[in-house]
């Protein structure tokens, strides 16, 4: 596929990000917000301002062709659409674009995990019967602040990135296409073994839930010396929750046959020996950088790391758990913990497997080749 345009939806920070990025490297790029104000500052500069570590200007502008609140308008023509927003805003996403899909589009939801099966879900309610491209990826590539309404920082890129797809039969097509897009040399594109791949690695979810609940009081207090990736908010004790949580999604991929990493491998490719007695300490080195450890706050417990997280993350895993028969104790705890903190039910709200499409009477064999064929 010959990539020319590329539609970013969105206008956060992956959003500015993704389309700052992507203009700089020649592409003709639109960027849409559903709301105007959030990109009139773009359409008013000529573009997106990149900042420094430090917030001082690089002197580079990426020139975006595009900033509109119609979203037609931003993906007409466009070869790839890039989704970089929330997991609960994705199926207002999929509805909008649904009208205006063109055949053999590529629809990539950057952030978390999951979101080309609920990106399916919609199209075929909406009946969308050209054929495109679902994807998703784990994570965000980038650490990135929006700053104001036309400048964005970098914190750092992410290496190691999953494409997954739904069904994944079409992973060697769009795997193909996200290399293009993420260059060999400054990111590692694992190609998914399928959706729920992409779902379990949520790198979100694992490290943000445990230091968030263990240092609640620092957060709601509003101290400014918070630092969710601090060595100071992230002890040995706080790093085993983080680990805990890790092998019970690790347990859920290996029931569906995946092949799973911990945490210290995905980061540091580092191979875990469960007979070594200090092997916390792979996984405590590896969530403690420069590159994490800048990024400020959060300075309440109503944010994204609790408030998605949560319902779209542990929820998530929970649901799996159940299905498969793996157990979840810690999640299930560190979701009751939040639930109080937050008085709300996330258990209730949160992204269950039938949010996903998924029958949880299905057996493992056959929700295998649902997220393979698409069906059953």
């Amino acid at each position: 596929m010959e990539i020319k345009k590329i539609a970013v939806l969105g206008s956060g920070n992956g959003g500015f990000m993704s389309a700052a990025d992507f203009a700089m490297q020649g592409y003709e790029v639109a960027i849409y917000s559903r709301n105007d104000e959030k990109v009139a500052g773009v359409r008013e500069n000529g573009g997106i301002d990149i900042l420094d570590i430090d917030l001082k200007p690089t002197g580079q502008k990426a020139k975006i062709a595009c900033a509109t609140s119609d979203i037609a308008e931003a993906i007409r023509g466009a070869q790839v659409i890039l989704n970089p927003v929330p997991i609960f805003a994705s199926e207002f996403y999929a509805r909008q674009c649904a009208p205006y899909v063109e055949e053999g589009q590529v629809f990539v939801s950057l952030g978390k995990g999951g979101a080309s099966l609920i990106w399916a879900k919609v199209f075929k309610e909406e009946g969308v019967d050209k054929k495109v491209y679902l994807a998703d990826t784990n994570t965000l590539p980038y650490g990135a602040s929006r700053i104001d309404d036309h400048s964005v920082r970098l914190e750092n890129r992410t290496q190691n990135l999953i494409a997954a797809c739904f069904p994944g039969k079409d992973i060697d097509y769009v795997g193909k296409v996200m290399e293009k897009l993420y260059a060999p040399g400054v990111y590692d594109i694992r190609y998914g073994q399928n959706a729920i791949d992409s779902i379990l690695v949520d790198y979100n979810a694992i490290t943000h839930t445990p230091p968030m609940i263990c240092n609640a009081a620092r957060i709601e207090t509003g101290d400014p010396d918070f630092h969710l990736f601090g060595k100071e908010e992230n002890t040995p004790s706080v790093v085993r929750l983080i680990e805990r949580i890790d092998r019970e999604r690790m347990a859920i991929g290996q029931a569906l046959g995946l092949k799973q990493y911990t945490l210290e491998e995905e980061i540091l490719m580092v191979k875990w020996n469960p007979n070594q007695e200090d092997y916390v300490l792979p996984l405590y080195d590896a969530i403690h950088t420069p590159f994490l450890e800048v990024c400020e706050g959060p300075f309440k417990l109503d944010t994204r790391h609790l408030t998605e997280d949560i319902p779209f993350g542990l929820v998530t895993y929970s649901s799996l758990g159940k299905m498969l028969g793996v157990p979840t104790p810690v999640s299930d705890a560190i979701t009751t913990i939040a639930e109080v903190l937050l008085d709300r039910d996330f258990s209730e709200s949160g992204r269950t497997v039938e949010q996903l499409g998924i029958d949880p009477s299905w057996s493992a064999d056959h929700l295998k080749l649902y997220l393979e064929e698409g069906e059953i």
